[in-house]
């Protein structure tokens, strides 16, 4: 009777514990991705992506957004050096910006997937691989 019992109960709780578990969206990363680009992003590359010519890049229609890696590494380890987008030459610095790789994979479906932007949705497995490529022609803040 006691091991009835005790199954009846680990049964339970593994039920209950995955009525919790929340399978992320694509949906659901854009939206939380937006969310984050507020917070962290639009100050400098504007509401709709549009930067500041000369200062912040353009976010529109990018094509430079390809490299997950190397977005994953301007994100988390920030960057210098020159960089053109557009036809329009950048150099200033951007300093890291503090997120959680689940912030860092929502963001960057967001960015990838806004303003007439396209691609492939990432996850955490590509957030743990970018930070080990090395990225050509990248340099850390």
């Amino acid at each position: 009777m006691k091991k009835i019992i005790s199954f009846i109960t680990i049964v339970m709780v593994a039920l209950v514990s995955q009525s919790f578990y929340q399978k992320a969206t694509p949906s659901t990363s854009l939206q939380n991705g937006k969310q984050t680009y507020e917070t962290y992003c639009m100050s400098c590359h504007m509401e709709n992506g549009e930067g500041v010519e000369g200062a912040f890049p353009t976010l529109v229609k990018a094509g430079n957004l390809n490299d997950k890696n190397r977005l994953v590494k301007i994100i988390l380890q920030g960057m210098r050096g020159p960089v053109t987008v557009k036809s329009v030459k950048y150099d200033a610095e951007m300093a890291n910006i503090d997120m959680t790789d689940k912030e860092v994979v929502d963001v960057i479906n967001y960015i990838r997937n806004s303003w007439g932007n396209k691609a492939p949705m990432i996850n955490l497995a590509d957030i743990a691989i970018a930070k080990k490529v090395v990225v050509k022609g990248y340099q850390p803040y």
